[in-house]
């Protein structure tokens, strides 16, 4: 996987749209690697790099933006694949709301997690980026989920994060399962429970795990 990321690379640093969207479904058609492979181990490792910015890059903003639609548009343009996965896997009959609080603009790497939860047999409900807190609740009401994932990538966000959980508990007692995810837990595992998760969730194998877990508990087998 190491040569499939260092092609990647060359043409997403030249800022090559294009180039980078045929690299991928080239990739997938040619069974090069899998959408899991690319989502951890090329496409998350260049999103970890748009955020390294330091304090006297002026010309920093751009790119990350420009880095980031990038991204956007590889994921969209192989959302068909997702879509014969899906068919291919039992549905669980269980919702997964996926949202990042208010203020956390950061959505790619949850958006991801939606496609591995699609993958897995979820039915995933993505809303994405800066969701107000009544609006979670809401969205909750209207469609029932077993989980709701949020994702958080700016750690000053986590009192942000705090409150959103706490008015899903407030609402909805504790039927429902709070799942956390994101790069602000990366050097601060404790901030999971407190702030109120009860789930730390960072790859496609542990969604595929809690799969396996829910098909258990449903069947017995």
């Amino acid at each position: 996987m190491k040569n499939h990321k260092e092609e990647f690379m060359l043409l997403f640093e030249e800022f090559n749209k294009d180039e980078c969207v045929r690299f991928v479904l080239n990739g997938l058609n040619n069974n090069r690697f899998t959408i899991p492979e690319l989502y951890e181990e090329i496409l998350g490792p260049a999103l970890y790099a748009v955020d390294e910015c330091k304090n006297d890059d002026n010309d920093c903003i751009w790119r990350e933006h420009v880095k980031t639609a990038i991204v956007r548009t590889i994921i969209e343009s192989i959302y068909p694949y997702v879509i014969e996965i899906k068919k291919s896997v039992k549905p669980l009959n269980h919702k997964v709301v996926l949202v990042c609080p208010e203020k956390e603009y950061h959505e790619i790497g949850l958006r991801m997690m939606s496609d591995f939860f699609d993958m897995n047999g979820y039915e995933s409900i993505f809303i994405g980026s800066n969701t107000p807190r009544e609006q979670v609740c809401v969205a909750i009401s209207q469609n029932n989920p077993k989980y709701v994932a949020i994702g958080i990538t700016d750690f000053y966000l986590m009192f942000e994060a705090k409150k959103l959980i706490s008015n899903i508990r407030e609402r909805h007692e504790n039927r429902i399962t709070i799942i956390l995810g994101g790069t602000a837990f990366l050097n601060n595992s404790t901030a999971i429970f407190d702030i109120g998760g009860d789930l730390y969730l960072t790859s496609h194998n542990d969604i595929r795990n809690l799969a396996k877990e829910d098909s258990f508990n449903e069947t017995g087998i």
